[in-house]
């Protein structure tokens, strides 16, 4: 069993025996006045007896004064002491945030605090992780073996209304639907992380002693969730403006300027595995007629309709960019040229019977394109020859009728450009 206040645990008894000593010595001087003084009197009882029973009942006193005036003092020394060791650890938790590179680190060291502080027996912390606009899922943070709850987003109600959750009995309250079995006594709270009314994340902690949390731990548990909100919510700010950043507007696809890096990263990580990756180009063939029949705003719909097809057709392993116009590039992390090949007649295949868009009443024709493989480092040797080779594999489908795939092979000119 863990102690609520773990500060106070921790004070020196020192302390206590330097305050004793003083308020002893402090004493000392009317002490032995009054023994004097007692000694010189004259009157019946003065006898040993009676002088010893006046010292004992003098000292009792004396000592029961000494000590309740120690325990004073010694409570407000440990009070200092936990207020001050609390605002450094508050202010060290502050600037920890601040430090933090995303919003995930932000949910980690939120975590982590709330455990150095033993406030409960277990600490979980929920929080949402959007991998896009639209698709996100929830996560958890906890070093348990066993959560407090399952956790059904769809129906917690933290997610929905925001409201806390406080079962201070488990044995005699109502307790959440979706809380495990295993915990049958105890207490716990769910504390929601809510940033413009939408719930973020959750802090659950749970205590085998029943009706454990007081205000006075769940106003320090809401006090760092405070602290943790504007920084999650600036990192969640920081993180959209980046993903902007390499992401294309139109086909919500990543951009040329994060291929740059990922594909660097990835070249390093095929070395140092001593395996391969594949480099898929791929470009709608008579891109130009489409616009210039129905219009740019019908060839946008196309290009984020073929966007979406390549996406249905590459594993959750790959990435798919826009490379620039109608031209895209997958990045197919530890393929082999086969496998490569495979998934780009599927792309091939499916973009060739996928219905198109409506242009003012009139159903526009279906579109094929024209794909270049090419794989690292059998074809080339670092970042920028690998996109160059599967650039040059993509023209030579193109020379070849269109509506194909080819590998690059080393019998294709280097410096091969031909009219898309």
């Amino acid at each position: 069993m863990f102690k609520r206040s773990p500060i106070k645990k921790n004070i020196n008894p020192f302390w206590l025996i330097l305050i004793s000593l003083t308020c002893s010595i402090a004493l000392a001087l009317p002490t032995y006045t009054v023994f004097y003084w007692y000694s010189t009197l004259e009157h019946p009882i003065k006898d040993t007896v009676s002088t010893v029973m006046f010292a004992t009942a003098f000292t009792v006193v004396l000592y029961i004064v000494i000590f309740v005036v120690s325990g004073i003092l010694y409570n407000k020394l440990s009070q200092q002491h936990s207020q001050t060791k609390e605002l450094k650890n508050f202010k060290t938790f502050t600037d920890v945030l601040h430090r933090a590179t995303s919003e995930i680190e932000v949910y980690e060291t939120l975590y982590n605090y709330m455990r150095n502080m033993h406030i409960a027996n277990q600490i979980t912390l929920f929080y949402r992780n959007d991998r896009s606009s639209t698709d996100f899922l929830w996560q958890r943070i906890t070093n348990e073996r066993m959560p407090l709850c399952t956790m059904e987003p769809r129906n917690c109600p933290l997610i929905k209304y925001g409201r806390e959750c406080n079962v201070r009995n488990i044995a005699t309250d109502i307790t959440c639907a979706y809380q495990l079995t295993e915990h049958k006594n105890g207490s716990y709270v769910c504390l929601p992380i809510t940033i413009d009314n939408q719930t973020l994340g959750i802090l659950q902690l749970y205590s085998k002693t029943k009706c454990f949390f007081d205000d006075t731990i769940l106003s320090k548990a809401r006090s760092y969730i405070e602290v943790a909100k504007p920084v999650i919510s600036s990192k969640r700010a920081m993180q959209q403006l980046n993903k902007k950043a390499y992401t294309d507007k139109l086909t919500k696809l990543y951009n040329r300027n994060f291929l740059e890096t990922y594909l660097e990263n990835q070249i390093k990580a095929t070395n140092l595995a001593k395996d391969t990756l594949s480099v898929i180009m791929m470009d709608i063939d008579h891109f130009k007629n489409v616009n210039d029949k129905y219009g740019h705003t019908t060839g946008d719909a196309v290009l984020v309709l073929f966007a979406q097809v390549i996406l249905r057709c590459i594993r959750k392993t790959d990435l798919v960019a826009r490379y620039g116009g109608e031209e895209f590039i997958a990045i197919l992390p530890a393929t082999d040229t086969t496998t490569a090949v495979g998934i780009a007649e599927r792309i091939r295949e499916s973009i060739s019977i996928e219905p198109m868009p409506r242009f003012n009443d009139t159903v526009i024709p279906h579109i094929t394109c024209s794909l270049g493989v090419a794989t690292y480092p059998i074809h080339a040797d670092n970042k920028n020859n690998i996109i160059k080779v599967a650039d040059i594999a993509l023209y030579k489908a193109k020379q070849g009728g269109r509506n194909r795939v080819e590998i690059y092979n080393s019998d294709l000119d280097f410096n091969i450009h031909i009219n898309k």
